[in-house]
């Protein structure tokens, strides 16, 4: 063998090792997860509710490349997989449940979804308490999905709980981009109900909130 030769190639594995390392650590790098977080009213007894009705998506919202059909569908199995799993029941809308489920999505390209939507009976919910957390959760970031997940009291008529998925959007594979959504709807429903822990922190949250505003207005 040529010692130039055999030269060279000792010196291009070890340019090849670094190098393939480098790739792996690329290809990892594509594989996003998916960002969850939750909001609550913690004055509601979550223990009393035992039955829910999944009402669907708010009109209007597509989540880029998924079909807004079968993201309706997904999001449906979803959320009885997680609330059956708590020990909820699923029933009819007009069967009086204590929670009705829904969710909207937005992209990067929506502004600010509350303002041109209509959100029937429920209202947005946007504004006051519930402000700080979407406003964390919805900063613009290039080719992200935001999605929202609310359980609303029927008989309050008042939000109880919310879920945010955020994910950021790095290819066309619907499935994928489900798959990610998904994994981050199973983390965000860990946390549902609160714990006693979590109550008194969003009370203390809410406390400070509400003493901020009443400061700000003129005497």
């Amino acid at each position: 063998m040529n010692p130039a030769t055999a030269g060279w190639g000792r010196a291009n594995r070890k340019f090849l090792l670094p190098l393939n390392a480098l790739v792996f650590a690329l290809l990892c790098a594509v594989t996003v997860s998916a960002k969850a977080a939750t909001d609550f009213n913690p004055h509601l007894d979550f223990s009393r509710y035992e039955t829910f009705a999944y009402i669907g998506g708010v009109e209007s919202l597509v989540m880029m490349q998924l079909n807004p059909e079968l993201l309706n569908n997904r999001i449906h199995r979803a959320v009885v997989r997680e609330l059956t799993a708590k020990g909820l029941r699923e029933v009819p809308p007009e069967e009086n449940p204590d929670l009705v489920v829904r969710y909207w999505v937005e992209s990067e390209s929506n502004v600010l979804i509350s303002s041109n939507l209509n959100w029937g009976i429920y209202g947005s919910y946007y504004g006051t308490f519930w402000t700080s957390m979407y406003t964390t959760m919805s900063m613009p970031v290039t080719h992200k999905g935001l999605l929202g997940i609310e359980l609303i009291d029927t008989k309050a008529k008042d939000l109880a709980w919310r879920l945010f998925v955020s994910e950021k959007i790095i290819h066309n594979d619907p499935d994928k981009i489900w798959n990610t959504a998904d994994k981050g709807i199973k983390k965000g429903f860990k946390n549902y109900p609160p714990t006693a822990k979590a109550v008194e922190e969003k009370k203390a949250e809410w406390a400070k909130i509400d003493a901020a505003q009443k400061s700000a207005q003129p005497k």
